[in-house]
């Protein structure tokens, strides 16, 4: 029984760090799993890259390494739900593992097609709102760049290996998509468009949930979540600043 509750723990782990997930929330989870079902406190160590649990008094012990991230807050809702479920005796262990693997598995919510738009939508609002110049000329232009720019991003961070490598294609292609857009009048202002463009892709809930990481102690996984924001937007300045200067 113990060394199925730390299988599901751990399980609960992995799909709340690879949703985004505070890290204070990924560790009290786990806990709360093992504990119902253990008669030994467990004791969980936890990071973006791995997760490590054992229990107090026991041999039992469990490392998973977390090999992809992202944000994803219906399936941390979901962990949430399910483990709020257990811990109150309204569902089995066995129906935990399986809610878990369900909510693992399940597909995102809205195709890539309803993300796009929505990503364009996101860059041409946020253009007025950062710029505080609201010249509807350059509406469709920045529209279609934050599209096109998150997309890029998209398609590219599922087929990509290395990472951050999408993030400055996808700025590449927002800062080529507005820079021939405006030489063919489609839009006016570059910089304004840009600005708008390029938030899809920058990744703000990571530095609000790294900040928060650091104020609540768990230092390693906030200073790893501000270095890893910190490149991503590294990447994206790279492949605004190649477009700027060549073109």
């Amino acid at each position: 029984m113990e060394n199925k509750a730390i299988d599901v723990g751990v399980l609960a782990a992995k799909i709340l760090i690879e949703s985004g997930s505070e890290m204070w929330r990924v560790e009290d989870t786990t806990k709360r799993i093992i504990d119902h079902a253990a008669s030994s406190n467990a004791e969980a160590f936890t990071s973006l890259t791995g997760v490590l649990v054992s229990l107090k008094n026991a041999s039992y012990t469990r490392f998973i390494q977390i090999e992809k991230r992202g944000i994803n807050m219906l399936r941390i809702n979901g962990v949430n739900r399910l483990s709020r479920q257990y811990t109150a005796d309204q569902i089995t262990l066995d129906e935990l593992e399986a809610g878990l693997i369900k909510v693992q598995n399940e597909k995102p919510q809205f195709p890539i097609w309803v993300q796009t738009l929505a990503a364009g939508f996101e860059g041409a609002f946020f253009m007025f709102i950062f710029t505080q110049t609201y010249d509807w000329r350059d509406f469709p232009l920045a529209f279609v760049a934050g599209a096109l720019g998150y997309y890029v991003t998209l398609f590219l961070s599922s087929r990509v290996r290395i990472r951050f490598i999408s993030e400055f294609f996808g700025a590449l292609a927002i800062g080529l998509c507005t820079v021939i857009g405006v030489h063919f009048h489609l839009g006016f202002n570059v910089q304004n468009i840009i600005i708008g463009a390029i938030m899809p892709p920058v990744p703000g809930i990571p530095m609000i949930i790294s900040v928060r990481d650091i104020f609540e102690g768990n230092l390693l996984s906030g200073l790893e979540r501000m270095m890893e924001c910190l490149i991503t937007l590294s990447a994206l300045a790279f492949g605004i600043g190649v477009v700027l200067h060549y073109m």
